[in-house]
């Protein structure tokens, strides 16, 4: 693996979520920009819904088997891959955790709603517990005509009355992303394999915006962050790799 491989990564994945800050600056309304009771909508919240508990756990598997089978299999080497992949998705949730509560930045929907008349100001919305922000959603969207917003994303925003600023499915999947693809890349496995785990990556941060749950700036903010702790995750593991070989090869 040469050095231009480690500017190969970011660049398929944070280069794609960038066009979406750089067009909010030319007036690109991101939100609502779907007409959400169609398909499209639809393929936005189930990339979404990729990121669940089930979904995170399937896509961390299936990469793992792809990355690990054919391997030369050695102590400890399956404990020092999933610690790597751990510490990786650890920092991005603490860093993601950690910056909402100090940004305390709203998110798109809430602001919309508050245009519409829906909500109060979004100040005195995040002013209130959590379970309450759940219960005023729930009141203000009960009126709202299904064709402009179903029931799905409905619901789905009163899961989601959290700050905006950073995504979380955003740096979860450009975490998953910057950790396999840098791999895939090390074990020389097929193009295709990164370009779609790549597609997937970029398609949940813009499934965000689409949705309404965050802006440009905390996709393209989470994918900076994502991209960084899972290449290091990952340089982590292979630094480990070529050191045991090393190792094997003296004894």
């Amino acid at each position: 693996m040469n050095p231009r491989h480690l500017l190969l990564v970011p660049l398929i994945l944070i280069l794609p979520v960038a066009i979406a800050s750089i067009g909010y600056h030319w007036h690109w309304h991101w939100f609502p920009l779907l007409d959400l009771d169609n398909a499209p909508a639809l393929l936005a919240y189930s990339m979404t819904l990729s990121l669940d508990e089930i979904g995170m756990a399937v896509i961390l598997a299936v990469l793992s088997i792809l990355v690990l089978r054919g391997w030369r299999r050695r102590p400890y080497q399956y404990a020092v891959f999933f610690f790597c992949l751990m510490a990786a998705l650890g920092s991005a949730f603490v860093t993601k955790s950690v910056a909402k509560q100090y940004f305390k930045e709203p998110r798109p929907y809430v602001i919309w709603l508050a245009e519409e008349g829906r909500l109060t100001d979004s100040n005195n919305f995040y002013a209130q517990l959590p379970l309450t922000r759940e219960q005023w959603l729930s009141d203000s969207l009960k009126t709202m005509p299904e064709e402009k917003i179903p029931n799905w994303l409905k619901l789905h925003w009163q899961d989601e009355v959290s700050y905006s600023f950073p995504s979380g499915h955003s740096i979860a999947a450009m975490t998953i992303a910057g950790f396999y693809c840098l791999l895939f890349v090390y074990r020389r496995r097929s193009p295709w394999l990164i370009a779609g785990l790549s597609l997937w990556a970029v398609g949940v941060c813009y499934s965000r915006l689409l949705l309404g749950l965050h802006w440009p700036i905390d996709i393209l903010a989470s994918s900076v962050a994502g991209v960084t702790f899972g290449m290091l995750g990952a340089g982590a593991f292979i630094y480990w790799d070529k050191r045991d070989k090393i190792a094997v090869s003296r004894k």
